[in-house]
């Protein structure tokens, strides 16, 4: 888990943050670079790495004449690798050893012209960061030279180390993409290009469209002390946040200054009921697990000997004789909720947030939201009980985290007419699919995945209600942390964040991970991730007009790494390209790392797609299609048109350390004149570099290890009379089940014909053998067409596109079955066709059995639905219109009905919840 890496931090920091994200900033969220950092750096042109893991080294070591006393040190040069690209990031290790004791002092790198900053050794030892392009190509020495400090200069003189490196001049791959402007042409949502931060030089230096205020910390964050309680990031103990360095501590402060400056938020409403007191600036700071209270505990904080982590001192006993709340306010919902003193109220507080928020409009894709009033409903709440087990002990289970959001999400609107509201923010991939008190609820629930079961209790709890409350499905992705990369040196890991982003879309790419196969129940082809269209197809399915939010999201390298930097940039081009809503990156990043002084590049490519040339121009907002002839883990680049359509952006991602890219652009549908670039190199991170707009050329060359958008003006051959979209594009379909599709014109007044649907072999997976059928072939600006998807008995990931003309233009659109696992069997099985008088209730129970369950699945604790179209239903706890009812260990589920007082006939239907099938059957029944 991401928030288990704050140790990291404290290793060079005094005392900085407790919480995730760090410095005393509110974006305590799940997660921190993987790695830890070296005390020792250099802060020019090289610094410090988390690893010292190495590929290759060599070594040699001499000593200068030597003082009476004193004797030579061995030093010793280590390499990541001898042999390394000149546009790869490359960090050097250096140790130095003594005969009797470890020598301190410093040490510098240099070859050739190229020296180092002096770096303090660490215990005999300090790494150096050298960015790409500061070594000469070729063969040539690194030179360490050590130099004694006041305590080893009696016993030991200056002494130097060798080793022999070669520097790769970069080679060249020829390359062809193709774009084509009229296929699969859909709005990119402005809000993907989002940050985690409370950082206002950030907010205005990236300019994002969307900024978060969230992570652990927010839980029990108080929004009047500007305070908030670690949690097990730290030995619960209570902090006040930063209000320094650029940095907010006032949730709704930094929420008036994000909109200010044309940037929107998304901010937290806690779920839990408490929020930290004073912190650490106040002499009533709290924490939650005194040591003199409840005695000896498994560990304390260094810098405060009483507060303990909350277990005894075998490490793995919860203290449980603390109330767990003397760290605490009470946060409630309405004044009149408050049976305590200083207590702080949600109601209140979301009066001020909407205040902040302001009235701008927020028009997302293909969805019905028009607000900018985006709601958080917590942070990863089914971990409450690791990360906040002190108010919180129990694990969550599925109804808990169900009933929460429901009842969160329903107040929010009543005190913020105009909340969006974001749910259920669960981080990482095992937590999708599972939650509950014994670390799995799955057993109660029919062996039911959390997620598909969390989103159709809170479907059908909202027509239950009458009201709508999940707005935004809202996930953390941090399924990075699938890859397992125990003992990767870093030139291994820069090979394995060039394929991270594949997890996101690829529907062949299986990661070397430890938590897909077991972890799902419900799910096909569970060892690919195929993260964005098997969640968009998972959510239509269920909740239909629901559309998808990563609220935390990272790349599990070096923020200073180029690395990172390409695969931040191959996120947000997915993202766009694959219909992603809402997306804020954890951390700012920061132009530069505060501890080394290196740029972080990831800043800067970020950038090239909100505000490269610094007038606040940005990449397009209609994706179309950009293919290429190689592989993704080298290369790869996305298009988009403006508005007007008369400019086209191409973002261009050379991952190749060792190659120039040498490009041939195909372009289909557009007239290209000149163009413009704007490029972050591995050579000069720290820059956007421009060109001078010139005529527009074919083919181009990028240098290794490269971001480079181009901006070409043009004007596009064939203008669409009307933009249409395939309502949905992603859908998941039972196995031997059917599925519609409803394509829509999204703009324009111009009918457009289909002429053609197929599944198709696209990005490595086989044309599957369903059908699709053009029920209704024509889309009119009022109705929409009809396609009927058969996708055939296979658990697969079946591509598809469908063509259609508008009289002006051929349009081609593309999208994704996700054929799931068959539907169990579904039928009536007693209490149909009866009569009796109104008023009454009828004599026989109406009956359900569920039976013939796929594998992993159970007959007991299914879900289904009744509705009926007059009188009530009553599962013998609730009544009502709609009710829930619940299979036995039979799979056999109940309700009774009671006859409307006016005679008639009588529909119930009862239908299964969606990973059984989703098969509804309906009864008859006459009120004489």
């Amino acid at each position: 888990m991401k928030h288990l890496r704050h140790v990291n931090i404290i290793l060079f920091l005094t005392f900085v943050l407790p919480g995730c994200g760090g410095g005393g900033s509110s974006n305590s969220g799940s997660g921190l670079s993987s790695s830890s950092i070296s005390s020792s750096s250099s802060s020019v042109s090289s610094s410090s790495s988390s690893s010292s893991s190495s590929s290759s080294s060599s070594s040699a070591s001499s000593s200068s004449s030597s003082s009476a006393g004193s004797s030579a040190a061995t030093v010793t040069v280590t390499p990541e690798e001898t042999t390394h690209a000149y546009a790869q990031n490359l960090v050097v290790s250096v140790t130095v050893q003594g005969v009797s004791s470890t020598p301190t002092g410093s040490v510098a790198l240099s070859s050739g012209s190229f020296t180092t900053a002096a770096a303090n050794l660490n215990n005999g030892s300090a790494n150096f960061y050298i960015q790409p392009g500061a070594l000469a190509q070729g063969a040539d020495t690194l030179t360490a030279t050590y130099t004694p400090d006041s305590s080893s200069s009696s016993q030991y003189s200056t002494a130097t180390g060798t080793t022999a490196i070669t520097i790769t001049t970069p080679g060249k791959t020829n390359i062809t993409v193709n774009i084509d402007t009229l296929a699969n042409r859909h709005q990119i949502s402005p809000y993907i290009y989002g940050i985690n931060t409370a950082n206002k030089n950030n907010i205005s230096g990236m300019k994002p469209a969307l900024v978060r205020w969230g992570g652990n910390q927010t839980s029990v964050y108080n929004w009047k002390l500007f305070t908030y309680n670690a949690g097990a990031d730290w030995f619960f103990e209570d902090f006040g946040l930063s209000n320094t360095n650029g940095n907010s501590n006032d949730s709704v402060a930094l929420t008036q200054y994000t909109m200010s400056q044309g940037s929107h938020m998304l901010t937290t409403m806690p779920m839990l009921n408490w929020v930290a007191a004073e912190g650490e600036n106040s002499t009533n700071k709290h924490w939650s697990y005194s040591i003199a209270a409840l005695g000896a505990q498994c560990s304390h904080d260094p810098y405060n000997a009483d507060a303990g982590n909350g277990q005894k001192p075998d490490c793995k006993t919860p203290i449980t004789t603390n109330a767990m709340t003397s760290a605490y306010y009470p946060l409630v919902d309405h004044p009149s909720d408050c049976t305590t003193g200083n207590c702080l109220f949600r109601s209140e507080w979301t009066a001020a947030l909407s205040n902040a928020f302001g009235g701008t409009a927020c028009n997302v894709p293909y969805t019905s939201i028009t607000s900018c009033h985006f709601y958080d409903l917590d942070n990863e709440p089914e971990i409450w009980d690791g990360s906040h087990r002190d108010v919180h002990p129990v694990h969550p289970g599925y109804t808990e985290l169900s009933d929460s959001f429901v009842k969160g999400a329903t107040n929010l609107k009543l005190w913020d007419a105009n909340a969006v509201r974001f749910g259920p923010v669960t981080c990482c991939w095992n937590f999708l699919w599972t939650a509950g008190p014994t670390g799995d609820d799955k057993n109660a629930h029919a062996g039911v995945d959390f997620i598909p079961w969390w989103l159709n209790q809170v479907n059908w709890l909202d027509q239950i209600n009458g009201t709508r409350t999940l707005d935004v499905f809202d996930v953390h992705s941090y399924f990075g942390d699938n890859i397992d990369t125990n003992g990767f040196s870093n030139p291994q890991l820069r090979t394995e964040v060039n394929k991270y982003v594949r997890t996101y879309w690829d529907p062949t790419y299986a990661n070397a991970g430890y938590d897909q196969d077991w972890i799902t129940t419900t799910q096909p082809k569970r060892n690919v991730t195929f993260l964005i269209p098997r969640l968009k197809a998972l959510v239509n399915a269920i909740y239909p007009g629901t559309p998808l939010s990563f609220s935390e999201w990272e790349s599990f390298f070096n923020e200073w790494e180029f690395a990172t930097a390409l695969s931040d940039a191959d996120a947000y081009g997915v993202m766009g390209r694959e219909g992603l809503s809402f997306s804020t990156r954890w951390g700012g990043p920061d132009a530069t790392d505060s501890t080394t002084n290196q740029p972080h590049p990831n800043y800067y490519s970020f950038q090239l797609y909100t505000n490269y040339d610094g007038a606040g121009n940005s990449f397009g907002s209609l994706s179309v299609s950009d293919q290429s002839n190689i592989s993704s883990d080298v290369f790869v680049s996305y298009a988009a048109l403006d508005a007007s359509g008369t400019k086209l952006t191409i973002m261009v991602l050379n991952k190749d350390a060792g190659n120039d890219a040498n490009v041939t652009f195909n372009l289909s549908g557009f007239n290209a004149t000149s163009y413009s670039t704007y490029t972050v190199a591995s050579t000069d991170p720290a820059h956007i570099i421009t060109s001078s707009s010139t005529s527009w050329s074919a083919t181009q060359r990028f240098a290794a290890n490269s971001i480079t958008l181009l901006v070409v003006n043009g004007n596009q051959l064939t203008q669409p009379a009307s933009e249409w979209y395939l309502n949905p594009d992603d859908l998941m379909i039972p196995a031997s089940g059917t599925g519609v599709l409803n394509p829509k014109i999204m703009s324009g007044t111009s009918n457009v014909t289909l002429s053609s649907a197929v599944f198709d072999a696209f990005e490595g997976a086989p044309a599957c053998n369903g059908t699709l059928t053009l029920t209704n072939p024509v889309i009119t600006p009022t109705t929409p067409a009809t396609i009927t998807v058969n996708p055939g008995s296979t658990q697969s990931f079946c591509h598809y596109t469908v063509t259609g003309n508008d009289g002006t233009s051929t349009q081609t659109q593309s999208g994704w079955i996700v054929v799931g696992q068959r539907a169990a069997t579904f039928a009536k099985s007693g209490g149909d066709n009866q009569t009796a008088n109104a008023g009454t209730t009828l004599p026989q129970a109406l009956s359900v059995t569920l039976s013939n369950v796929p594998s992993g699945l159970s007959l007991a604790g299914a879900s289904v639905l009744f509705t009926t179209s007059a009188g009530t239903v009553s599962n013998g706890i609730t009544s009502g219109s709609k009710v829930i009812a619940i299979t036995n260990s039979s799979g056999v589920a109940s309700v009774t009905l009671t006859l409307p007082s006016t005679p008639g006939p009588v529909t119930i239907t009862a239908k299964d919840q969606f990973a059984m099938g989703g098969t509804a059957v309906t009864f008859n029944q006459v009120a004489n």
